[in-house]
């Protein structure tokens, strides 16, 4: 989510809005160039917005669709499932599109030879800033797990062989 909401910004959206598990993590999203930032439990999502990139799915799909303006286009990238009533997309004309990197990866590799390519330009030119929570031997990657399933984290958990 860090990345991409930091991709939002070099890709010249004009209001990027941040989701937060806990509202411990939000001046860390603001750091990263959010306009806004709401907690998944939150019931008023402001302004409604053109996009949607979930990363997190389940029951927080709903919501993320009742956050898009007419037309809008919800862009599911999680493994987390949830259910989306059709009605909820009929009657806004939203769309809801699934994207898998890997998929990506098999099936058009010159489009994600491209991509590398501008994830590691924009690194290098300093527009994206991956952060990185903390770093792991493998022996402790029971340990990382438990950072990631308590939402702990603030950016990627690294593990070190």
């Amino acid at each position: 989510g860090h990345l991409a909401l930091q991709l939002a910004r070099t890709r010249g959206a004009g209001r990027v809005v941040g989701a937060v598990s806990d509202p411990g993590k939000a001046a860390f999203v603001r750091g990263l160039g959010a306009d806004h930032v709401i907690s998944y439990g939150d019931t008023g999502w402001g302004t409604p917005v053109d996009y949607v990139l979930d990363a997190v799915g389940g029951e927080l799909l709903t919501p993320a669709l009742h956050a898009l303006v007419p037309e809008g286009r919800l862009v599911a990238y999680s493994s987390g499932g949830g259910t989306i009533q059709a009605y909820d997309l009929l009657v806004g004309a939203k769309s809801v599109i699934g994207f898998q990197m890997a998929r990506i990866a098999r099936g058009r590799p010159e489009l994600y030879e491209q991509w590398r390519e501008e994830l590691w330009r924009l690194f290098a030119a300093g527009e994206l800033r991956p952060v990185v929570h903390g770093e792991f031997a493998l022996e402790d990657a029971a340990k990382a797990h438990g950072e990631i399933e308590g939402r702990s984290n603030l950016g990627k958990v690294v593990l070190i062989p």
